[in-house]
């Protein structure tokens, strides 16, 4: 009761004998239909004695569990129906049983029931639900013919104290083979029975009396007639053997036995034991073939409904988990999309547009470009195969990137050999001059480890920067761009496109700022003409007296041949590149195509 049961075991019956008189019926719900399982529970049969005393027969196949029935029917009879009582034990026996399964022990216990309450009349009145209520003309004989009883129940079956067959009801025709169904055939010809799992016979159904009975026909028309056909066959083809046949669905019934007024005979009263549209279909049966009063023609309807509603759900779980696993493959692209998105634009911008924000364009008073090229990257073309080419160019802008992550700038773009890096946007920073100079020196030290295709030398680098206002926004929505606008971008791919190999090329406002927040050394050039501008003063980057090569490319210095801040090796990779274009190429005249955006 402490599970949930306690409701349903008070709505059985308002009496102790009514209660025992059922609770077979109750092991075979809970064992049949909640959890499924062919147990074979104990079975109860109540006797009401004159004195108002009970006498309850306990059949088990168990042996030695009497006392905890005891105890535990002690408990129900105070709990639920508020009584006291005292079970005596009044007899004991056990027998052993032959059964299709083998040999089984079964153990019958008689106690004697009575209330131990004073204040009682009777115990009738606690135990019992005592006399039924006078009906007028009760005494008199209602008539009813056969026809109309084998109507009103078309499943029963009464048989006689040997268990042979005397009536039947109408539809039993229809399953069984008529052959079988004249009086005095002996019930187990016809049937076997399921539950419960007793010898049949006249004493043991009597002491059985309050179970659910269900009983399977053995043979049914249809095994009948093609038994008949097969035989006839074989007789025929004069082999006298008689081949396998397949056997027909079996119908089975369920209800429950009562003992007749003469004590002699028992009738069943059942019903066909089917709980579903196609079962019912299986055994060539129709919903007209059970009476209105049949409340398995409801169960059968809710059944169906409810395989219908488990159908669906089913279907909603399949397509749940098909919306789970799109939701997933969703989620893994929209992650793709973001990754995209993070590496398009810079982080602060991307985040804004994936919350689905506007983005405005913006003018930044201070910021530095930069931009990079491979001077020669013309002269490599002709030489090398495409696949070297894009493999040289993959390689070298592999190491930038990583020095532009490092040193939290951002990429703007590459075309063709060009890479576009600007410092102080979107976030700006006052330090925006000495962070780009720091890349550049890690681009030259980086640069140095790619090589050509084909002559297998060095990359040369060649940089210009130049700080100054920049108008940034992002252009296009199905594919956005965070562009850069203004003077100071083309001016610093101007620097870059007149420069010499290897070196870094800074304007007089880049030097400027890279002074104010950071410690480098400057060489002046001199001025050279920038288009749109005229001359002007040029800076050449030589060293970071703040830090070392090392620091600002993040590897480790081998101490056994490397000086301590790199700078030394860093310009001996200057000077080689310097002697390396003054030697005459026929292509040494062409320049690459640098990105130039205004």
């Amino acid at each position: 009761m402490e599970i949930g049961w306690d409701e349903l075991v008070r709505s059985m019956s308002p009496d102790l004998k009514g209660f025992l008189d059922n609770l077979d019926s109750l092991h075979y719900f809970i064992d049949h239909v909640v959890y499924k399982a062919n147990l074979r529970g104990p079975s109860f049969r109540c006797e009401e004695n004159p004195d108002g005393s009970l006498t309850l027969h306990y059949f088990t196949g168990r042996p030695g569990l009497y006392p905890i029935v005891r105890g535990v029917l002690r408990e129900v009879a105070r709990r639920v129906f508020n009584i006291d009582i005292s079970l005596t034990i009044t007899g004991r026996t056990q027998r052993s049983v032959q059964m299709a399964s083998g040999e089984r022990t079964e153990e019958h216990v008689i106690f004697l029931v009575k209330t131990l309450d004073q204040n009682r009349e009777s115990n009738s009145d606690s135990l019992t639900a005592g006399p039924p209520p006078s009906i007028e003309n009760f005494d008199q004989t209602l008539k009813m013919n056969a026809a109309e009883f084998c109507t009103a129940l078309p499943y029963h079956i009464i048989m006689d104290e040997h268990c042979r067959l005397l009536q039947t009801g109408k539809e039993l025709a229809n399953h069984v083979p008529k052959e079988l169904l004249a009086v005095g055939t002996p019930i187990m010809r016809i049937f076997e029975v399921n539950r419960p799992q007793i010898p049949f016979d006249f004493d043991n159904i009597c002491n059985f009396i309050n179970a659910v009975f269900v009983l399977q026909v053995k043979t049914s028309p249809t095994d009948m007639r093609k038994q008949r056909e097969e035989t006839e066959n074989s007789d025929d083809t004069g082999t006298g053997a008689s081949a396998a046949f397949h056997h027909g669905h079996h119908l089975k019934l369920k209800g429950q036995m009562m003992l007749l007024s003469n004590s002699k005979n028992l009738i069943y009263i059942c019903s066909p034991y089917v709980t579903s549209i196609p079962e019912l279909m299986q055994f060539g049966m129709r919903l007209t073939a059970m009476p209105l009063h049949d409340a398995t023609r409801d169960l059968i309807l809710l059944n169906q409904q409810r395989l219908t509603d488990v159908e669906v759900n089913l279907q909603l779980e399949a397509n749940n988990e098909q919306l789970e696993v799109l939701a997933k493959d969703l989620e893994a692209e929209k992650q793709k999309t973001e990754m995209i998105l993070r590496d398009m634009l810079p982080l602060s911008i991307a985040t804004q547009l994936m919350n689905g924000e506007h983005i405005e364009a913006r003018e930044y008073e201070q910021a530095t470009v930069m931009f990079s090229d491979v001077p020669n990257f013309q002269s490599i073309l002709p030489h090398s195969q495409p696949k070297d080419i894009v493999q040289m160019l993959n390689d070298l802008f592999h190491r930038f990137d990583r020095l532009v992550v490092m040193h939290k700038v951002y990429k703007v773009e590459t075309v063709g050999d060009s890479y576009m890096t600007v410092g102080g946007i979107p976030e700006q920073l006052a330090e925006h001059a000495e962070m780009i100079c720091h890349v550049a020196i890690g681009m030259l030290w980086e640069g140095r480890s790619v090589l050509e295709p084909v002559n297998k030398k060095p990359i040369q680098v060649r940089i210009g920067i130049h700080s100054g206002p920049i108008v940034a926004g992002v252009v296009a929505l199905s594919m956005p761009r965070y562009c850069l606008f203004g003077d100071t971008v083309s001016v610093a791919s101007s620097i870059e496109m007149s420069g010499s190999p290897g070196k870094i090329h800074c304007s007089e406002k880049a030097y400027k700022f890279a002074t104010q927040t950071g410690r480098f050394d400057f060489t002046h050039r001199g001025r050279i003409f920038i288009k749109g501008k005229g001359e002007m003063e040029i800076y050449l980057l030589l060293r970071s007296t703040k830090k070392s090569v090392w620091e600002i490319v993040d590897r480790e210095r081998d101490i056994e041949k490397n000086t301590i801040d790199g700078y030394e090796e860093l310009e001996t990779g200057m000077s080689y590149a310097e002697q390396q274009h003054t030697i005459v190429h026929p292509y040494v005249n062409q320049t690459s195509k640098s990105c130039s955006i205004s």
